[in-house]
């Protein structure tokens, strides 16, 4: 339980950040996805069914304060989340190096399904040259925001861990 208040406190200000603030300071249209960046790491981290549930979560938030078509988020984020589990139990994911290299795939990925969603579900004209003009930014902007959130959520679940005993 203590594990879901601090993941809450950290992913609120992330939400806050990325909704109000990062959008300020866009390079172009594409921003930094923070909470792209906390589901990877719980798909790293955390095995079981609270971290979809987490993942879930987190695109529905997302969903819900972007104002855009509910559920497309909630799609990727879950999808981005057992991808990454997935090649987690498979290759070995722990060094900063690689980190940051899945950050960045999984928002190629995310991007590219909710793309493929928009396309598939609804016309809209320039869609495909838009979103590629800030499919390769944005990716690069969240996994240069990777380091600093993932050692937030380090740090949370140490202090989840030293609570616990």
């Amino acid at each position: 339980m203590r594990a879901a208040i601090l993941l809450a406190l950290v992913t609120i200000p992330a939400l806050l950040l990325q909704t109000t603030i990062l959008p300020l300071i866009a390079i172009g249209n594409a921003t930094p996805d923070l909470l792209l960046i906390i589901c990877v790491y719980l798909g790293l981290h955390l095995h079981s069914i609270a971290g979809a549930v987490g993942a879930f979560a987190l695109g529905y938030l997302q969903d819900t304060f972007s104002g855009g078509t509910i559920g497309l988020n909630a799609f990727a984020m879950c999808l981005v989340f057992t991808v990454v589990y997935l090649t987690s139990r498979r290759l070995w994911v722990d060094n900063a190096v690689s980190k940051i290299v899945v950050v960045f795939l999984a928002s190629l990925l995310k991007t590219t399904v909710i793309l493929m969603l928009v396309a598939l579900f609804v016309s809209v004209k320039g869609l495909g040259q838009s979103m590629l003009g800030y499919l390769i930014p944005e990716a690069l902007l969240a996994a240069v925001f990777t380091p600093a959130v993932f050692a937030l959520l380090a740090r949370t679940q140490v202090l989840t861990v030293t609570e616990e005993e």
